[in-house]
C-alpha cells in the first residue's frame, strides 16, 4: 500500500535534513567534557584532602567522589574520536579489559619505583596501565585503605585525570586551532573532516563501538559461556561495585549522541520508532537486575535479565550499525575493538 502524501513527504524532509554538527558539539561533546572536568576535578580534591591525614573519615567521601568521576568518564567513553585519542588519553583514562593483568603488574613495580619519592614525581611518564580509574580503584577498594605510599600514588592519579580532563576540554573548544572549528564545518578544505558524510560515519562509528563494547566485552566477559563458567571477577569496575551503572552511563550517552546526531533524520519513519523501543527496553532490563553484575552473572534469576541485557543491545547495534547506517548511506568505517 503507498504511503499516505503527508507522511511521505515527512519522511523525505527529514532524511534531507542537513547534520547540524555545531549544535551536536554543543549541545552534546562539550556539556559531556565539561561534566568530566567538574567530577575529576572533585575526585582530586577528595583525594587530596584524605591523603593529608590518611585513614581519616574521608574515605567514604572519596570512595563516592571517585565512582561519580568513574562515571562522568563512562558518560564520555563512547566519544571516540578527536582529542581523546591524543597521546593515548583513552586508555590513559582506564585500562580495560586488562587480560594481562597489566594493572596489577604496573601498580606493583611503581610502588618500588624510587622516582615515587621524588618531588617532581610525573605518574603521566610511567606506564598507561597506572595512571587512571584502573589503578586507583585498585587503590581505593582494597581490603585496606590506602596508606600514606598508595596515597603519593592515589594523588599523582587524582591529579593526572583532573588534567587529562581539562586538556581535553580545552582542546576542543580553546586554544588557536580548537577541535570545534574543524568538527562544525566539514568540506573539502578541512583537513580532517572533507564531508558531512564522513563526519556522519565517525559518530555512526563512535556510536556502534559503544553498543558493542556493552555486548562484547562488559557483558560477555563476567557472563562466560554458562552459569557454571561465569566469571564476576571479569566485569569491569566489580571492585567498587560500578559496572552496571557504568553500563547504565554508557547506553545512556549512547542515546544522547543518537538523539542529537541521528534521530531527527528518521523521524516518522518505522525505524525511528524501533530504535526508541530498543533503547527503552535496554534500560528496562537493566534497571531491572537486582545484584552487582559480578553476582549477577552466577546466580539463577539475575543471570537470565543479564542475558536478556546482552541481546537487547545486541539488536540495538543491529538496528544502528546496519540498518540505520544503510538508510542515511553512512558507513561504519574502521571498527576501533580490532585487534583488541
Amino acid at each position: 500500500m503507498n504511503k499516505p502524501l503527508p507522511t511521505l513527504l515527512l519522511v523525505l524532509a527529514s532524511s534531507a535534513q542537513a547534520y547540524d554538527f555545531e549544535a551536536i558539539a554543543k549541545q552534546h561533546i562539550l556539556p559531556v567534557y565539561q561534566q568530566l572536568v567538574e567530577q575529576t576535578t572533585q575526585l582530586n580534591h577528595a583525594a587530596q584532602s584524605y591523603c593529608a591525614q590518611p585513614g581519616g573519615a574521608s574515605m567514604e567521601t572519596l570512595r563516592s567522589e571517585y565512582s561519580d568521576a568513574f562515571l562522568a568518564w563512562q558518560g564520555a567513553q563512547h566519544l571516540r574520536l578527536g582529542p581523546v585519542q591524543y597521546l593515548s588519553r583513552e586508555h590513559r583514562f582506564a585500562m580495560w579489559p586488562d587480560k594481562r593483568g597489566k594493572v596489577r603488574k604496573h601498580l606493583a613495580r611503581l610502588k618500588q619505583d624510587p622516582d615515587l619519592q621524588s618531588e617532581a614525581f610525573d605518574i603521566s611518564s610511567k606506564s598507561v596501565a597506572v595512571q587512571g580509574f584502573s589503578a586507583l580503584e585498585r587503590l581505593l577498594f582494597g581490603n585496606s585503605p590506602p596508606d600514606q605510599q598508595d596515597c603519593r600514588i592515589a594523588t599523582a592519579i587524582t591529579g593526572n585525570l583532573q588534567d587529562m580532563g581539562t586538556n581535553l576540554l580545552n582542546d576542543w573548544s580553546g586554544g588557536e586551532e580548537p577541535f570545534v572549528d574543524f568538527f562544525k564545518q566539514p568540506s573539502d578544505l578541512n583537513p580532517i573532516f572533507e564531508s558531512d558524510e564522513e563526519l556522519a560515519s565517525r559518530l555512526l562509528n563512535s556510536l556502534y563501538t559503544e553498543l558493542e563494547v556493552i555486548v562484547t566485552q562488559k557483558l560477555a566477559r563476567p557472563l562466560g559461556d554458562s552459569r557454571a563458567k561465569a566469571r564476576g571477577k571479569r566485569a569491569e569496575s566489580w571492585r567498587s561495585g560500578n559496572a552496571l551503572a557504568a553500563i547504565s552511563a554508557n547506553l545512556n550517552a549512547s542515546e544522547a549522541l543518537y538523539q542529537q546526531a541521528f534521530a531527527a533524520k528518521l523521524a516518522g519513519t518505522a525505524l525511528g520508532v524501533t530504535i526508541d523501543q530498543q533503547f527503552r527496553q535496554a534500560r528496562q532490563t537493566l534497571d531491572s537486575i537486582q545484584k552487582p553484575l559480578a553476582q549477577a552473572v552466577s546466580d539463577a534469576t539475575e543471570r537470565s535479565k543479564v542475558e536478556q541485557l546482552q541481546r537487547e543491545v545486541s539488536m540495538l547495534k543491529g538496528l544502528v550499525g546496519r540498518d540505520m547506517a544503510a538508510k542515511l548511506g553512512l558507513s561504519l568505517g574502521f571498527n576501533a575493538l580490532d585487534g583488541d
